[in-house]
């Protein structure tokens, strides 16, 4: 039997295969060229990685983008509300807040008037209070309730892009860097597969909690007059080739060696990673707009 060691016991095939590998790796496209003999030890400081797999070059990218797209256009769909669960209204008379008549009266005006939410409802009739309209939202989702009437997110500035935060009604309201805990306060109903993509997009745990429909309106006001350079919304993108390209692009010229994508609604979210500098892309899966499509032909 052949002896592979150093003295003092060091297999020195493995030290070699483990320095070897922190100085060149293969391409995860199975069709690269480089795949094949010598060509195949392309550095470490080149190529790009996306969602955890290493690409050496911008044609074997935007290969795996179309892919990427590809699948996320065929699986995402609309978010459906979570079912059995109380109803709000009956977890209100439940607790007493408001009476049986009362419950009626609302329920006549939300049917009648197309009204959205009970709570906002109740909430107009002056049948009840905010705080126990939250208090009421936080049990029927089993959270808490997020205390503050003023919200102070700067600990988690900038995480998350601006329309995932409207479309779904959220805010990250406190990030722990020790223990890379998210926490995410949402003004009705808690979804989550966002919060799934959140973490696998953040590397992070998230937490659940509820807000108050106006501090979370208020919260989400003050964000939207703040200049947020790092985000791109392109609505109604529906080609999975010239979404890949878009990328690819932004990933360029972003000089960005890490991209995640996940699905998240009806979006697909792109986050471009450059040391501590990110930039958020977001496409809005619906049919494309008239415009949309003489910017694909020309």
């Amino acid at each position: 039997m052949e002896d592979n060691t150093f003295i003092g016991g060091t297999n020195w095939i493995s030290t070699v295969r483990r320095h070897w590998g922190t100085l060149f790796r293969s391409c995860a496209d199975g069709n690269c060229g480089r795949r094949r003999g010598w060509r195949q030890l392309c550095p470490r400081t080149t190529g790009i990685r996306l969602n955890g797999l290493w690409y050496c070059s911008s044609q074997c990218f935007e290969g795996a983008l179309v892919r990427i797209f590809s699948s996320a256009q065929a699986t995402i769909v609309p978010g459906v509300p979570a079912g059995h669960r109380m109803p709000l209204g009956l977890l209100l008379l439940s607790r007493g807040h408001v009476t049986d008549s009362q419950l009626r009266v609302a329920l006549e005006v939300q049917s009648s008037g197309g009204r959205g939410r009970i709570g906002e409802c109740l909430l107009e009739l002056g049948f009840v209070t905010e705080l126990q309209v939250t208090a009421a939202l936080g049990a029927q989702w089993a959270c808490p309730v997020f205390p503050g009437q003023r919200v102070n997110s700067s600990t988690c500035d900038g995480m998350l892009p601006l329309p995932l935060l409207e479309n779904f009604r959220m805010l990250p309201v406190q990030f722990v860097a020790a223990t890379r805990i998210l926490y995410i306060a949402f003004g009705a109903e808690v979804n989550y597969g966002v919060l799934y993509a959140i973490e696998r997009m953040l590397g992070c745990r998230t937490e659940a909690c509820v807000i108050s429909d106006r501090c979370l309106r208020d919260a989400l006001e003050c964000l939207a007059q703040e200049r947020r350079t790092g985000d791109r919304l392109f609505e109604g993108w529906g080609d999975a080739r010239e979404m890949a390209r878009l990328t690819s692009g932004y990933a360029l010229k972003f000089a960005a060696p890490t991209v995640r994508i996940m699905g998240c609604g009806e979006y697909i979210w792109v986050r471009l990673e450059s040391g501590s500098d990110f930039a958020n892309l977001l496409f809005r899966q619906s049919a494309p707009s008239a415009k949309v499509q003489q910017l694909l032909r020309a």
